[in-house]
């Protein structure tokens, strides 16, 4: 047995304190171990995530500059395939622009001559050169394997033309133009005169005067070096007739028309005139304003004149006494046809006459051309009088 007042421990407490102090030690000593490895393993961690984006950098990488190689490949084929010729060009061949040819019909004509390469470049310049719309129908004398710009140039330069160029004035007669068509182009006049004869043949629609008169477009011609008469008359009536659809004349209204603007072209000088001249003859074909309704004789010395042959638009008592259908003196409405070759101008102004309610016109200077018009016969009468004291001033 133990003493109970024995204060100092017992061999079992000694026993047991010496045994939690081991399994304390053991514990920290595992604890320390475990902290240690620990402190070992976090390098490895810290790395592995730069690891992994290293490895993805590498791999969008490589992707990069394959996908690089892959375009600029593809890039280098497309920029090696040409879309024109680099000119100036060699050797020589004529090509022929059609009436009515658009920057578009040019450059397909140019493509199968190779004279341009590929029609793209072409149009567009086509298309952003004003001066373009001034290329007239005719045969040009270019080279092969131009460039667009090149072949263009040419097209608007003169000197390429291979043939020969004609400026057909308005208002001309027949009895004026064919001479001056053979002068121009180097064609009898007689070639001409058998051309125009059988008008049908060039294109021109029958009509009552029976003529060529009037449907032969004025303007400015590229005839071929072996054009022949024939090939001229049947070139301009063809643009005539292109003219009219243009300005959708339907084929009842063209020979009307054409006669009005033909009466315009040698009674008046501006353009504001035509447009007047042509509304008064509306006015008194339809007998507005003092006519009361009742149509008036157009009474126009010009195309008298054209039936006697005259330059001038003057007139004798004998002149409007002599019966012919041109005679507007003589018979009512319209003469039988035309008596010049209009122009876009006066054939504008004939589709769109100024409003007026005039029923005559006389021109009061002959050497300034002006014109004064008047809705009733007392006006009228003023004017004509103006006229002759002008006209007496100077003798």
């Amino acid at each position: 047995m133990t003493d109970p007042h024995h204060d100092g421990p017992s061999a079992f407490d000694e026993l047991a304190a010496d045994q939690e102090d081991r399994r304390r030690d053991a514990d920290r000593s595992g604890r320390g171990r475990r902290r240690g490895e620990r402190r070992r393993s976090n390098p490895l961690r810290t790395l592995l995530p730069a690891l992994l984006v290293l490895a993805v950098v590498g791999a969008l990488l490589a992707g990069g500059l394959y996908g690089y190689r892959w375009v600029t490949g593809n890039v280098q084929v497309a920029e090696q395939t040409p879309t024109d010729y680099p000119g100036p060009g060699t050797g020589e061949v004529v090509v022929t622009v059609e009436p009515g040819d658009t920057g578009a019909d040019i450059a397909s004509t140019l493509k199968e001559n190779d004279v341009i390469l590929s029609t793209g470049p072409f149009v567009t310049l086509f298309a952003n050169t004003p001066e373009a719309g001034g290329i007239s129908p005719g045969a040009y004398r270019l080279k092969k394997q131009m460039s667009s710009q090149d072949a263009l140039d040419a097209l608007m330069d003169p000197a390429s033309v291979a043939g020969v160029r004609v400026a057909v004035p308005e208002g001309m007669r027949l009895t004026e133009l064919l001479p001056f068509l053979a002068k121009e182009t180097g064609i009898p006049v007689e070639d001409f005169e058998t051309a125009v004869e059988d008008y049908r043949s060039l294109g021109i629609p029958e009509n009552p005067a029976n003529s060529a008169e009037g449907y032969l477009w004025p303007g400015r011609y590229d005839f071929p070096e072996d054009a022949t008469a024939q090939d001229v008359l049947t070139t301009m009536a063809a643009q005539m007739q292109a003219q009219m659809e243009n300005r959708g004349v339907t084929a009842e209204d063209q020979h009307r028309v054409l006669t009005i603007a033909s009466i315009a072209e040698k009674e008046a000088r501006t353009p504001e005139d035509y447009g007047r001249v042509a509304r008064t003859i509306e006015n008194r074909l339809e007998g507005v304003g003092e006519a009361g309704g009742h149509p008036m004789r157009l009474q126009l010395d010009s195309t008298v004149a054209y039936m006697t042959g005259k330059k001038e638009v003057s007139t004798t008592p004998a002149d409007r006494a002599r019966q012919s259908p041109y005679n507007t003196y003589q018979v009512d409405g319209l003469p039988i046809g035309p008596i010049s070759n209009p122009g876009a101008a006066t054939i504008d102004a004939v589709l769109d006459p100024p409003e007026g309610n005039w029923l005559y016109w006389v021109t009061v200077d002959t050497q300034t051309g002006e014109t004064k018009f008047a809705a009733t016969k007392s006006e009228h009468d003023k004017n004509v009088a103006e006229w002759r004291r002008r006209a007496s001033e100077r003798g």
